[in-house]
Parts: C-alpha cells; structure tokens; sequence
C-alpha cells in the first residue's frame, strides 16, 4: 500500500506501525520544507576596482540570526577579491573571497551572523594600473 494512500483516508483501521511511518513522513517532509535556503534580500552591487582596497559605503543589516552572504559577480576582466566587513570599523572584516575572471556563479562570502548585524562590501583587484568595473548580485538574510 503507498503512502499516498495511507495519508488519504481516514486513520481508524490502521495499524501503530502505519500511523507511526504515515507520521514519520509529514514530519520528514516539514523538515524538508523549512530547510531549504531562503533569500530575504538581494540587490544589483556595482563598483570599480584597482590594485587597492576600494569601500564602499552601502550598509545592509542581517535580519535573521544564523544568516549568510553570498555575491554572484557578473563577467568581467578582471580577478577581484571582495569581503565584508563592519561599517563602523574596518578592523572588523571576514576573508577576502577570490573571483577569477574566468568564474561565474555564488559564492559564500560570510556565514552566521546574528540578527542586527551591519556590513558593507570592499573589493581590490589585481590589475596594476587604472581600474576596471565590476557588477554583480548580493543575497543576504540567507539562512538553512
């Protein structure tokens, strides 16, 4: 007998072992259903980068605690590092996460914050002289 039909009809008539699996599986698939990644906020992030650390301003603040960062950084021609770090205090600061030129896709940029937490973005680039554009998208409050 499926499950599908267990979870149908009526529960009398049915034994302990049934009732226990048919339980089993809607509380399997709640967890399932609040595990899966949601994304609270993004916005486009944009800016220029040369072979020093360039800050930008912008603040976003961390709704929920537990929640990540995570940058997908559009084409380019050119490497940058990019990390956050606390805008009141740039001593406050994670690990500057490389895109390669040649990259596409997200990467996770910071992890576990708590709620009420404040950051900006800083980025550099390895390119010598002059500078070059960057674009791309942040997602923050996200969380498992």
């Amino acid at each position: 007998m499926a499950i599908r039909s267990l979870a149908r009809g009526p529960m009398s008539g049915i034994s302990t072992k049934r009732k226990a699996l048919v339980a089993s599986v809607a509380a399997l698939a709640g967890v399932i259903g609040f595990s899966s990644p949601a994304h609270a906020a993004s916005t486009s992030v944009y800016g220029s980068v040369s072979s020093y650390t360039t800050y930008y301003s912008t603040a976003r603040t961390i709704t929920a605690s537990g929640s990540d960062i995570y940058l997908r950084v559009n084409p380019r021609t050119v490497d940058i590092k990019v990390f956050w770090y606390k805008c009141s205090d740039r001593n406050v600061r994670g690990a500057a996460v490389n895109f390669w030129s040649h990259e596409s896709g997200r990467k996770l940029i910071g992890s576990n914050f708590r709620s009420g937490t404040s950051f900006c973005l800083a980025a550099a680039g390895d390119i010598g002289e002059g500078s070059r554009s960057w674009s791309g998208t942040l997602e923050w409050n996200v969380y498992s």
